[in-house]
C-alpha cells in the first residue's frame, strides 16, 4: 500500500508540474507576418524588431514568425488577407494600400513631402491618428511606418536629368491612380504590374525602369535586371506600413492589443535610424556596380506640374481638399489653395 502510495504522489506531481507547461503551449498565439522585401532591406528591421519586442514582452504568450520576399504572395493579396482576418500582418508600400482606402493617398500625392522631417511628422501624432482612422475604416491598422526614402527613378536606357528625359521610357508602378497620373504628367509611360513580378519584367524589358530607394534597389538586386541609371528625384517619399488586421487586433485583450502597438512603435524607431545609417553605403554599393547616379536639373518644373496637374486632378480621389487640409494641419503644414 506504502508503495501505492508513493506511486500515486509522484504521478500526481508529474501530471501537476507539465498541465501548466501543456496550458501555457497551447496558449501561445502564432502572429504571421508577410513582407514583400527581402530580409536584408529594411523590412527586415521592422519583422525583427516587432518580433523580438513581442516574443520578449509577452513571456511567451505570442510567437512571431516572419515571411519575407512575398513568400505568402503579392503585397495586394496580403492585404486582402489581412482584412479577411486569415492572414495576422502584413508589411506593404503604401502604393498598395491606397486601392483599399483612397485617403490613404494623401501620402503619394507627388512633392507631399519635400524632406524626411515632414515624412515624420507626417506619420506620427495626430498624423498618425488621422490616417489611422481612415486604416481601420478599411480592416486594418497600421502599426508601423517603415521608412525607405524617396522613389528614384530607374531606368535601363539613359541618364534621367530633366523632365523631357522621360519621355518614351516605360515604367513600373504600383496600381495607384496617383502614381499612374505623376508618371503621365512627367512624361513617362507607366505600367501597372505587381512588386512580385516587377524583377521579371524589368529583366525582361517589357518595362524600362522603376522607382525606389537605394536600399530597397539593392536588396531587390534590381541592378541585375539591366537598371544601369538611377535619379534622385524627390516625388514621392516610400512608407512601408506594417498593418494588423483590425479582426485580430479586435480579438485581442487590451494589454496585449497596448503590446503589438507598442511593438510598432518599436520597430518604427529602429527602422528609422537604420534607414538614415545605411541609405548613404547603399548608394555607394551600387555606384561600385555600376550604376550611375544622376541629379535632376530642373526640379522646381516636376514641382510645378505636380501642383498643377496631378493635385487638382487626384483630389476628389483623396478625399476632397478637405482632407488634403486635414492632413496637411494634423502634420503641422500650411494648407492648399488650389
Amino acid at each position: 500500500m506504502k508503495r501505492v502510495i508513493l506511486l500515486f504522489s509522484a504521478l500526481t506531481l508529474l501530471f501537476v508540474g507539465t498541465v501548466p507547461l501543456e496550458a501555457d503551449a497551447a496558449r501561445t498565439q502564432v502572429l504571421r507576418v508577410a513582407l514583400g522585401d527581402p530580409e536584408e532591406s529594411e523590412m527586415g528591421v521592422v519583422g525583427n524588431t516587432f518580433k523580438k519586442y513581442v516574443e520578449e514582452k509577452s513571456k511567451g504568450a505570442f510567437r512571431v514568425e516572419l515571411f519575407f520576399a512575398k513568400a505568402l504572395g503579392d503585397e495586394t493579396e496580403t492585404i486582402h488577407n489581412v482584412r479577411a482576418g486569415t492572414l495576422d500582418l502584413s508589411n506593404v508600400g503604401i502604393a498598395n494600400l491606397v486601392p483599399f482606402e483612397s485617403r490613404l493617398g494623401v501620402l503619394t500625392l507627388p512633392y507631399m513631402f519635400s524632406n524626411l522631417d515632414e515624412v515624420v511628422a507626417g506619420t506620427t501624432g495626430a498624423a498618425h491618428d488621422l490616417l489611422n482612422t481612415y486604416a481601420t475604416a478599411a480592416g486594418f491598422r497600421i502599426l508601423t511606418w517603415a521608412y525607405t526614402d524617396f522613389r528614384y527613378i530607374s531606368n535601363s536606357q539613359r541618364p534621367i536629368t530633366r523632365m523631357e528625359h522621360m519621355r518614351g521610357l516605360k515604367f513600373r508602378v504600383p496600381q495607384n491612380r496617383i502614381l499612374i497620373a505623376a508618371s503621365t504628367a512627367f512624361g513617362g509611360s507607366p505600367v501597372p504590374i505587381s512588386w512580385a513580378e516587377t524583377f521579371t519584367a524589368l529583366q525582361q524589358r517589357v518595362v524600362d525602369g522603376q522607382c525606389y530607394g537605394y536600399i530597397g534597389f539593392r536588396a531587390m538586386r534590381f541592378y541585375e535586371a539591366h537598371q544601369r541609371f538611377i535619379t534622385e528625384v524627390h516625388y514621392t517619399y516610400q512608407v512601408q506600413p506594417l498593418i494588423i488586421s483590425e479582426r485580430v487586433f479586435r480579438a485581442m485583450s487590451k494589454e496585449h492589443q497596448q503590446l503589438m502597438i507598442d511593438a510598432g512603435k518599436a520597430a518604427q524607431d529602429a527602422v528609422l535610424k537604420w534607414q538614415v545609417e545605411n541609405a548613404a553605403s547603399a548608394k555607394a554599393y551600387l555606384q561600385s556596380v555600376g550604376v550611375q547616379v544622376s541629379y535632376l536639373e530642373d526640379e522646381e518644373e516636376w514641382k510645378k506640374v505636380s501642383m498643377a496637374r496631378v493635385w487638382p486632378e487626384m483630389a476628389e480621389f483623396v478625399g476632397g481638399v478637405g482632407a488634403i487640409n486635414a492632413f496637411l494641419k494634423a502634420a503641422g503644414r500650411k494648407p492648399w489653395n488650389p
